[in-house]
C-alpha cells in the first residue's frame, strides 16, 4: 500500500556512511516527526516510539538489523501508506514501478500487467472497469476512443475495490473525462499543491463512476473530483476514506523513507481522508452497476 505523482518531490536526506546507527536512527525518525501530515493521526506518540527503539537501533549488530528495525518503528505508523523500505527491498520497487527509486505513489500497488475490461451495453453505455491506478491510464484512454467508435453515448466507470495506484495515473485518467486543477495536496509544512487532469478530454458524455468502501487512495480522488465538478453522478457505496499523499524520502545508505505528508482534497472543497467519496445515490455495491444502467437509461 504504498503512495504515487506526476511532480515528483525527491529529498536527498544527508546521511553519510561514517554516520553512526544512533545518528541514523535520529534522521529516520525526524522524518516522521518533521513530515508527517498530522502526528495526531498516529495511534501512538512519535516520542515514546522514539524512546521505544533508539537503544535496538543504536545496537544493531548490523546494517541489516538495524534496517529491521526501522521498519518495525515505521509500522507504528499504522496508515496503510508510510513505510521505510531498506536497500534489499527498493529494487523491487524499481521492477514494478520503473527504474526510478524515488517514484512517488498513492495509494497500493497493482502491476504493470495490469488489464482494464470494458464493453458496450444496452442504451449505447460504454462500460469500463478499473481494477488499479497503476499502468492503466493509456488503456483507459483506448477503451474510451473504441468505445465512441462503436457508438457510445453514456458512458459507466467501474471503480469498485479499486486500491489505488498512481498519482499521476489519476491525473491522467481524469483528463480523459474533463480538464482543470481538480485536486491539491494539504500539509502542515508547506503551501497547498493543486494537481491538474493530464491529456486531452475524450469525452464530454453523460458519466456514472461506481464506487464502494474498497476504494481507496488515488481512486477515491478521481471518483471524488469528478463529482465535486459534477462531471460525474456516483453510485454505490461511501469509499474508505484513506487518501494520504506520500512523498519518498531517499537516503544515501540506500535506503527509502515513504512518509505520508499531505492527504488529498479536492480544489475548493474539504480533503475525502477520514470521511470517503459519498455518493450522489446510495445503494449496495453489487446492485451498483444496475443501478447505474437504469439511471443513463431514464
Amino acid at each position: 500500500m504504498y503512495l504515487r505523482i506526476l511532480i515528483v518531490l525527491v529529498t536527498l536526506v544527508s546521511i553519510s556512511f561514517a554516520q553512526t546507527y544512533p545518528e541514523r536512527f535520529e534522521t529516520a525518525w525526524k522524518l516522521v516527526h518533521d513530515r508527517y501530515w498530522d502526528l495526531k493521526r498516529i495511534p501512538v506518540d512519535w516520542n515514546e516510539v522514539k524512546n521505544k527503539y533508539i537503544d535496538d537501533a543504536s545496537n544493531a549488530r548490523d546494517d541489516e538489523s538495524f534496517f529491521s528495525v526501522i521498519e518495525k518503528m515505521y509500522q507504528e505508523i499504522d496508515d496503510n501508506h508510510s513505510v521505510f523500505v531498506p536497500p534489499d527491498k527498493v529494487e523491487e520497487i524499481r521492477l514494478e514501478y520503473g527504474d526510478l527509486p524515488c517514484l512517488g505513489v498513492f495509494g497500493q500497488s497493482g502491476g504493470s500487467q495490469t488489464q482494464i475490461d470494458y464493453e458496450m451495453l444496452n442504451g449505447n453505455i460504454g462500460y469500463i472497469k478499473v481494477p488499479v491506478l497503476v499502468d492503466t491510464a493509456a488503456k483507459l484512454r483506448s477503451a474510451v476512443q473504441d468505445l465512441n467508435a462503436q457508438g457510445a453515448e453514456k458512458f459507466i466507470l467501474d471503480l469498485r475495490d479499486n486500491p489505488g495506484g498512481r498519482l499521476v495515473e489519476m491525473m491522467q485518467d481524469g483528463g480523459i473525462f474533463t480538464s482543470g486543477f481538480l485536486w491539491r495536496t494539504v500539509t502542515r509544512w508547506t503551501l497547498p499543491i493543486p494537481y491538474p487532469t493530464i491529456g486531452s478530454t475524450e469525452t464530454d458524455a453523460p458519466l456514472v463512476v461506481l464506487i464502494n468502501g474498497n476504494v481507496n487512495s488515488a481512486a477515491e480522488g478521481l471518483a471524488g473530483a469528478l463529482q465535486k465538478k459534477q462531471r460525474a453522478t456516483i453510485i454505490g457505496e461511501t469509499t474508505a476514506g484513506n487518501v494520504e499523499a506520500v512523498l519518498p524520502f531517499c537516503l544515501r545508505d540506500g535506503s527509502q523513507a515513504w512518509i505520508a505528508t499531505g492527504v488529498l482534497a479536492p480544489v475548493g472543497g474539504p480533503t475525502w481522508e477520514g470521511v470517503g467519496v459519498v455518493p450522489d445515490i446510495k445503494t449496495l455495491s453489487e446492485d451498483a452497476l444496475e443501478e447505474a444502467i437504469n439511471f443513463l437509461n431514464q
